[in-house]
């Protein structure tokens, strides 16, 4: 299915709906006495694939995220930073209101790779780590702190608001189960951070002695559970226990969060939780690499637009599942006179209800060149062929002309010939 938009999108306003058929089960069964039981005040469970949501408690609760923030602090490091940068840490790391808790003991000066204080920040969660990091990246911590909600916004997360970059205790210092999942997707879908996460332990090296150089992951479940493979755990008086899990398993990759918890149950919550999404929810490729989801009319020629990468679903194994819907966004509102081949010229929004839940890419799948390009071009060639055309008649003329002086030159020597014979 497509539709062919006219002059590619005549005005900003016209957005396409497209739904997905997809047929739900027949029949509808009530699994509510089959949903875990979570203890912690907020809970979120996210397929990272398709974007849809399996499970909430609690979803929009403001509560405290701990050191699960350092989860945007590291985004931000790998995204705006280079990991071979020498950081040099500053003397706020002897201001005990912004550096106190879990630390490394950085000491003002003391130089270390960007790639090493982020396996402090995301393994040994070291409050220190995360004010150089903030400090480098964002030349202070109010700027750091800035980009921090900027990117919040930017992921869909419009009820967080960081005040530092540790998670250490602040009023105002709020996010929620629904938020702190979409960032964690966003997060995880990064290979760098994926892989800091995974990693269960590292040492670094220090210029000084007796300080901590080996880090240690201290998400317990990433030791004990072999389909757990991140992210990020926090504590604090307020917060309480607090963390956010990825699992893979059978192809599956599922986000869990949990805000608010009263005690160590919190990782066998988790585990109930990654058991809820995995037992009663499938996953399908609704619309697979390479379909043509649009195709507009750009000089007065059909271009398709299609995606590079699936579009999944997750369905409930029983029971009624929606259907999800397509909205087809231009990435301009101006016409387009041409378009390269794979250039992204829309998105396709993936709606569940009134949630987008994932965007991708809408790229060109042909080349159209400027009508400008394409009248120079003609002109051009009818020059070139103008020249080779005369080129043409100017070697003909020559050939001729010496064609006719050989057989001139032929006969003479012929008369020639035949008067010394007599």
């Amino acid at each position: 299915m497509y539709f062919v938009v006219p002059k590619f999108i005549t005005t900003f306003l016209l957005i396409i709906y497209m739904m997905v058929s997809v047929a739900p089960s027949a029949f509808a069964e009530d699994t509510s006495s089959q949903e875990p039981q979570i203890r912690g005040e907020g809970a979120y469970l996210i397929d990272i694939l398709s974007g849809q949501t399996l499970f909430m408690k609690n979803p929009d609760k403001p509560l405290a995220p701990a050191s699960t923030t350092k989860i945007m602090t590291g985004l931000l490091a790998i995204e705006r930073g280079n990991l071979s940068d020498i950081v040099t840490a500053s003397p706020s790391m002897l201001n005990n209101k912004l550096v106190y808790g879990t630390q490394i003991y950085l000491i003002p000066g003391e130089k270390m790779p960007l790639k090493n204080l982020l396996y402090a920040l995301l393994l040994n969660s070291a409050n220190d780590a995360a004010v150089a990091i903030a400090e480098h990246v964002g030349s202070d911590l109010p700027n750091f702190v800035d980009m921090m909600n900027q990117r919040a916004r930017e992921i869909g997360a419009n009820q967080t608001n960081f005040l530092n970059s540790s998670g250490l205790t602040e009023t105002g210092h709020v996010t929620t189960a629904h938020d702190l999942a979409l960032i964690a997707r966003v997060a995880y879908q990064n290979p760098t951070f994926a892989e800091y996460v995974r990693t269960k332990s590292q040492a670094i090296s220090r210029s000084k002695p007796d300080v901590p150089t080996l880090m240690v992951n201290e998400n317990k479940l990433l030791w004990r559970d072999l389909t757990v493979d991140g992210i990020k755990t926090g504590y604090t008086a307020a917060a309480q226990n607090c963390l956010v899990a990825s699992m893979t398993k059978d192809g599956r990759q599922l986000i869990g969060v949990i805000l608010k918890s009263p005690g160590r149950e919190i990782y066998t919550d988790m585990q109930a939780m990654f058991e809820f999404g995995l037992t009663h929810f499938k996953e399908n490729i609704v619309k697979p690499s390479g379909t043509i989801i649009a195709t507009v009319m750009v000089n007065n020629e059909p271009v398709d637009l299609i995606i590079d990468r699936p579009i999944y679903m997750t369905q409930k194994l029983k029971g009624q599942s929606s259907g999800l819907n397509l909205r087809v966004v231009p990435t301009s509102s101006n016409s387009l006179s041409s378009v390269e081949e794979g250039q992204v010229v829309a998105q396709v929004e993936v709606l569940d209800g009134n949630t987008v839940v994932n965007t991708l890419p809408l790229k060109s799948s042909r080349t159209i060149i400027p009508p400008t390009l394409k009248n120079s071009l003609l002109s051009n060639n009818l020059s070139w062929n103008t020249g080779f055309i005369f080129m043409g008649v100017v070697l003909a003329l020559l050939t001729g002309q010496k064609i006719y002086a050989d057989r001139r030159w032929r006969k003479q020597m012929r008369l020639t010939k035949r008067r010394e014979s007599n």
